[in-house]
């Protein structure tokens, strides 16, 4: 069997020859691997054939180093394609942050596209474009930008300088604060891209104007929009008084009732009239309330034309929105220096109401300002003197509008004066300058309000002579005044007179009072109170009592003249009769101290001590400070025991 074997050629093939013998260490592509069978065969051959064992040896050596060779390539071949993996894999990792730098590089360059759209669209600014300006005028520094840029500084501090109750988005032509001078460049820019957009999408209002020579110096003219292009003339030298005139032009096309309350609070009046009538009659229906509404308020606080200001007013009203506060606000002062309180305390009752609403199209400032001022002054008009006089030292702390927060303090004041707490009102006064009150005048026109500390501090202290001549220089500026604001003339009549006479009364000079109170108006609540006071000091019982009534027909719903009646009705010894005044009185002032210790007085005339104890205590709570109150209770405790 072996012999066939190797007869056959199995063996010697199996073994090979010399002659394709590989090259030592390199791997034949044509070797062949070693058959488990054959090389069985062939070492059993091996055992009887000396020359085939030899064959055999040199044959499983050579084999046995291709095997080592095989192997030494494949680690390296291994090593090689682990490289080759790795850089594989680096390769798609970079593919893969290219591709997501890629996607971020277009998502940052998309958002960013979509945010300058978004601003273009939501751009109402406005653009200040540079200034056409003679080559001679540039080469003494004033260039179209220089012209545009100053241009703009008066536009700002107009605005700068105007007080309104409005935000700036209220306005049909608003930029806000977002006005800026435009400059052109040349070639491709993120910022004329950004031109581009805002001048496609947006809403912008522009500026544009030029500078000529003219024979008498300059001409400036600027344009806004389709409206008639504003040109002011005169000497180069009044570049500056140029500018502000055509910054005005635009100011009052863009945006008239602003412009209106700018002209009113830097003492232009006539002109501020003109501007709000023409807004009023022929401006777009979104400003005829805010028009009519101011136009009622420069009525009463520019020519005192109350009758005219309650018609325009009240058509200021008519009108649904935001205006409705100032509204308000406007018919309450022209009722008040009517000297019609029982109207102005009807219109101040929705008025705290809406007060306390936060319109959109009122600004913050005054809303927070306003919400606490109606709330102090409802009090103040229903003798809650107590609650507002702390109200209102809040409204000092609340933003500051019109002088509310110079006004608030002495407003304060005087109701703890008036709640008969001197010393507290004393301890206010004392942060204000001057020791009078004529500083205050002003702002009380404005506001319709009634402070005047150091009268009220001084009638509380029972020192009417001080009363009298705090009086006396109120109504001595006013009267100076009065040619240049015809308003202080009727605040004279329903107010200041009529303290005068009272304080006049009470020093002695009974007739010098009656001779200036019957000067007043008959339709007058203070004046008919004062009137019944004066008649009451002489002790002419019917007249006061005439008076009086007088005073509560005219106005129902406060409590200050019933609880004044009641007094007197006591003084006469009418307590019955004063029971019924004190009861009124607290009806319509729940929380006035006067009317609760002028009802446990009356009670203490009848006897009844322990229903006057009961009346001192619960007035107390809102008069806490007040001396004459706390001896009456002490003498009625001392009484029922």
């Amino acid at each position: 069997m072996g012999t066939g074997v190797a007869e056959s050629g199995g063996i010697s093939g199996l073994l090979g020859s010399d002659s394709e013998s590989p090259v030592e260490g390199t791997v034949s592509e044509t070797s062949t691997p070693l058959d488990p069978t054959a090389a069985a065969l062939a070492a059993e051959a091996a055992k009887s054939n000396p020359e085939l064992a030899e064959r055999a040896s040199a044959y499983f050596v050579k084999q046995s180093r291709l095997v080592e060779i095989q192997t030494e390539h494949l680690h390296e071949q291994r090593a090689v394609n682990l490289q080759l993996l790795k850089l594989k894999r680096f390769d798609e990792r970079l593919r893969v942050a290219l591709r997501l730098f890629v996607i971020l590089v277009a998502t940052v360059i998309g958002i960013g596209a979509l945010i300058l759209i978004r601003d273009a669209i939501e751009d109402h600014g406005l653009v200040v474009e540079a200034f056409s300006v003679p080559p001679d005028l540039v080469g003494d520094g004033l260039s179209g930008e220089v012209v545009a840029t100053r241009f703009l500084d008066k536009l700002q501090a107009m605005q700068t300088a105007t007080t309104s109750e409005r935000p700036a988005d209220s306005y049909q032509y608003n930029w806000g604060s977002d006005i800026k001078v435009e400059i052109p460049e040349t070639g491709v820019s993120l910022r004329e891209f950004s031109k581009l957009l805002r001048d496609r999408f947006g809403h912008a209002n522009h500026i544009t104007g030029e500078v000529i020579r003219t024979p008498a110096g300059i001409a400036v003219t600027a344009r806004f929009g389709d409206a008639t292009p504003a040109t002011f003339t005169g000497p180069e030298v009044d570049f500056d008084e140029l500018a502000r005139k055509a910054a005005e032009a635009v100011y009052r096309t863009s945006q008239p009732y602003r412009f209106a309350q700018f002209l009113f609070q830097h003492g232009r009046s006539a002109e501020s009239l003109e501007v709000i009538s023409d807004l009023a009659t022929n401006g777009p229906l979104t400003e005829r309330g805010w028009a009519y509404t101011l136009w009622g308020t420069l009525d009463v606080n520019v020519s005192a034309d109350l009758d005219t200001a309650r018609k325009h007013c009240l058509k200021g009203l008519s009108y649904s929105g935001a205006s409705t506060v100032p509204a308000e606000i406007c018919l309450v002062g022209a009722e008040t220096w009517s000297g019609h309180d029982e109207k102005a305390f009807q219109y101040s009752v929705p008025l705290e109401l809406h007060s306390q609403e936060n319109s959109p199209g009122i600004s913050k400032v005054f809303f927070e300002s306003n919400r606490l001022i109606a709330q102090g002054w409802l009090e103040t008009i229903t003798g809650d003197l107590q609650k507002s006089a702390k109200d209102w030292t809040l409204v000092e702390s609340a933003p500051e509008f019109l002088g509310s927060a110079k006004l608030a303090p002495a407003l304060a004041a005087s109701a703890y004066a008036v709640n008969h707490d001197p010393e507290a009102g004393r301890k206010i006064a004392a942060t204000l300058e001057p020791d009078d009150d004529r500083s205050l005048l002003k702002l009380d026109a404005i506001w319709a309000f009634s402070a005047l500390p150091t009268y009220w501090i001084a009638a509380a202290s029972a020192d009417w002579p001080a009363a009298l001549t705090d009086a006396k220089v109120c109504d001595a500026w006013l009267d100076a005044h009065t040619p240049t604001d015809k308003l202080f003339g009727q605040m004279r009549v329903v107010w200041i007179q009529p303290l005068v006479a009272l304080a006049m009364a009470k020093t002695g000079d009974v007739a010098g009072a009656e001779a200036l109170i019957s000067a007043t108006p008959l339709d007058c609540y203070l004046c008919a109170r004062v009137r019944g006071q004066i008649a009451a000091i002489q002790r002419d019982w019917p007249t006061a009592e005439r008076w009086f009534a007088e005073a509560v027909r005219q106005a129902p719903s406060l409590p200050f003249a019933y609880s004044e009646w009641g007094s007197i009705l006591i003084s006469k010894g009418d307590t019955s009769d004063a029971l019924a005044k004190f009861t009124a009185a607290h009806e319509h002032g729940p929380h006035f101290a006067d009317a609760l210790k002028g009802w446990g007085d009356a009670l203490a005339r009848q006897g009844k001590w322990s229903l006057a104890l009961a009346k001192y205590d619960e007035a107390l709570e809102y008069g806490p400070n007040w001396m004459e109150l706390k001896a009456a209770r002490e003498a009625a405790a001392k009484q029922k025991t």
